[in-house]
Order: structure tokens, then sequence, then C-alpha cells
């Protein structure tokens, strides 16, 4: 009886600790999603081919293991980074779009203070030698948060809302584009990333993605 009422006892302060978490006050004083202004163009994908750390709560905490197949990204110059290449697709034009990702774990990541993003950086390219380099950073907290409550009610790890706008990570300022080639050479502006679960539970938070890039 005693070892039950033991296992009885974690699982109840583990449960209420997580609860505390999730509801800790911080977490409403979330900064919003840049606005965009500009010329929008929207650009969707979901998955894509990558190396380095899963778009999981794991990874971005930096606690996932490193598959056996990815050890050049067990260096520790690049144990929290990823980089993926990725088809864009897009109304109005005749083709996808060929993307490069690269993204690593944000250093003021911290569960207490509703942080879990990653800083990123973009690389667009469309024919005829233009092409579009942006940088910012997503925080995936929202997405977590529902996720968590889902799952404590028993109904798997599934966050709730149709589009969560990614804001970017408090202290690492706005998404902006850096640079360009072609027609978007001097170009400014700025990008947002949008994230969707999709309709099946799971812990990957890379889902149903847009980004919406903002030309000025």
């Amino acid at each position: 009886m005693k070892p039950f009422i033991v296992v009885l006892g974690l699982l109840t302060g583990l449960l209420l600790g997580l609860a505390l978490l999730l509801l800790n006050p911080i977490t409403v004083l979330q900064g919003k999603p840049a606005p965009l202004t500009g010329a929008v163009r929207t650009f969707s994908w979901a998955g894509a081919d990558y190396r380095g750390l899963d778009m999981t709560p794991a990874g971005l905490l930096g606690a996932a293991r490193i598959s056996p197949g990815l050890r050049d990204f067990r260096d520790p110059a690049i144990r929290y980074a990823r980089a993926e290449i990725i088809n864009l697709a897009t109304e109005g034009e005749e083709a996808p779009l060929l993307a490069v990702r690269l993204s690593a774990l944000a250093r003021p990541n911290s569960l207490l203070r509703a942080r879990l993003g990653v800083v990123t950086a973009w690389n667009i390219v469309w024919s005829g030698e233009r092409s579009v380099m942006a940088a910012g950073s997503e925080n995936f907290w929202l997405p977590l948060r529902d996720g968590l409550w889902s799952a404590l009610r028993g109904r798997g790890f599934h966050p709730g809302r149709p589009l969560y706008p990614l804001p970017a990570v408090p202290g690492l300022g706005v998404p902006r584009l850096i640079g360009g080639a072609g027609e978007f050479a001097g170009r400014s502006g700025g990008f947002r990333e949008e994230f969707s679960a999709g309709e099946e539970p799971g812990t990957d938070l890379i889902g149903i993605r847009q980004l919406h890039l903002a030309l000025e």
C-alpha cells in the first residue's frame, strides 16, 4: 500500500506542477506577432527534408536524442541546430519555390518564462536570379501550452487552434528581411511564420506551416 501512496503522490505533484506551469501569469504576457506592412506573399509547406534537432517539445528543450544517422550533428557547435530544404507552394507561381531554412534553439528558452523557440534564417530562391534572405525567431509556447492541456484532458497532444501566428522570442527582435538579389535587391520588409497542428494528435511542431513575407 505504501508504494502505491508514494507513486500516487508523485503523480499528483507532477500534475499540479504542470498545471501551475501552464497557469503561470507570465504566459499571458507573451508578445504578439509583429504586424506585416506592404505587399504580403503567402507560402505554405508541410514537413521538409531536414537534418538536426526534431521540432518537438523535447527537441526545443534540448533534451531529444540525436539519431545515429545524424552523427554530424553531435558536434557541440551544431548539436541544437536544424537544416531544412523546403518546397514552398504559393498561388500565382508556376512551380514551387526552393528554400533553405536554418534554425537553432533560442538561448532565452525557458518554460518558466513561456519561451520555447528557435532563431531562424531563410533563403528563398525564385527562377531568374531572384532571391530573398530573412532572419528572425519563432516562439512555440502557445501551441505547446494548448497541446499539454489537451493531453491532460486525455485527448493526446493536440493544439486546438486552427492556426497559430508565431511571435518572436522575447528579446530577439522582429523577423525581417536582411538581403535580396534581382528585383528584391535593396528591399526591406518582414515575415511571420504560422503553425497548424492538422487533424491528428502528435508532438511534431512542424505540422502544416505558412510563411508570410512582406515587402515594403
